[in-house]
């Protein structure tokens, strides 16, 4: 259940979680994701061929002081932000995005600058614009975007009291005319991402049946989303790169998949012990920053994309079945 359009804008700029919305099981339906046939689109002779499970170049080589000078930002908001933190992790990272964070004394600017080698033709999703860039409280977090056809930025405001709706957008055309004036002349070279073998989004009910057939459990699957809406770039990112997840219930258990394609290059993260399913051409962990009494966390990959999962340890099932149970089902196609 999505919360509050207030409570959900005070905690814009938190990491994202995750919630359900239900989605009637079919027991017929057909197992997904697949695997993506589409064919790559043929590079030019100056144009990087990134595989598809590898990480791609970051804008401005992660270097946040590179895409915005801290004195131009000022100049732009009228208060003197330092840098706090930048990163190129998980979605962003795999669009080859860069997420940039000015913080001082409460208010903070963020920006995620992606560049459309990574997201191709990816828009942001329209029935959450209007929360992003029309409806949100100005006075405490509120965001824009702006699109010159080689980035796509998201900017993120907090705590300016001052601001309305038209500062918010003025502030965002001024900022990202600066990161465009700085991508244009940082000499980065173009790149495409070859995509084969990319999953699509999860299927929940068609996930059920093949996970009711293998365990021997009724299984109920629930399409899930984002109980905090995260920052306006990981809501690209995440779409650009598939980003999906179910909730799988017995009726007395739920355990919880995420699937991101492209995402190989994360796994394993630090502390994430090796475990064997038996399936081929799958690797998993046990995760090392998964904490729970009733559940463990798994991580797995097919080399290619990424599979989280959190599984009930007091089932009739195990754990260990749930885990050979998705991986033989990723390695197989969602079969």
């Amino acid at each position: 259940m999505r919360r509050p359009l207030a409570l959900a804008i005070a905690v814009l700029i938190l990491a994202s979680s995750l919630s359900a919305c239900a989605s009637a099981a079919e027991p017929d339906a057909d197992p997904t994701p697949s695997a993506s046939v589409a064919p790559t689109p043929t590079p030019t002779a100056e144009e990087r061929v990134v595989g598809p499970g590898d990480k791609p170049p970051t804008v401005f080589d992660g270097d946040c002081d590179s895409a915005l000078a801290a004195a131009d930002l000022q100049g732009v908001i009228g208060t003197p932000l330092p840098l706090a933190s930048s990163s190129s992790d998980g979605a962003v990272g795999n669009v080859g995005g860069l997420a940039c964070s000015w913080e001082a004394g409460g208010a903070a600017v963020r920006l995620e600058i992606l560049p459309r080698d990574g997201l191709r033709d990816t828009q942001f999703p329209a029935d959450q614009a209007a929360f992003y860039f029309e409806d949100c409280d100005a006075q405490w977090v509120c965001a824009g975007e702006a699109d010159d056809g080689d980035l796509w930025i998201g900017a993120s405001f907090q705590s300016f009291a001052e601001a309305d709706r038209n500062q918010i957008d003025d502030w965002t055309t001024a900022i990202a005319d600066f990161v465009f004036r700085d991508f244009a002349g940082s000499g980065a070279e173009p790149w495409t991402r070859d995509r084969t073998g990319w999953w699509g989004e999860l299927d929940c009910a068609a996930l059920a049946h093949t996970m009711a057939r293998d365990l021997g459990a009724d299984f109920a699957g629930e399409q899930g989303g984002f109980i905090d809406p995260p920052l306006p770039g990981v809501v690209m990112a995440t779409t650009a790169s598939n980003w999906s997840n179910c909730y799988l219930n017995d009726g007395a258990h739920t355990f919880e998949v995420y699937s991101a394609a492209g995402e190989a290059w994360t796994l394993p993260t630090d502390g994430d012990e090796p475990v064997d399913t038996g399936v081929q051409g799958i690797s998993a962990w046990l995760s090392s920053d998964y904490q729970s009494t009733t559940s463990v966390g798994y991580t797995l990959t097919d080399g290619i994309n990424a599979l989280t999962a959190s599984i009930a340890t007091d089932a009739t099932w195990t754990a260990e079945q749930a885990l050979t149970a998705l991986a033989t089902a990723a390695a197989s196609g969602w079969k």
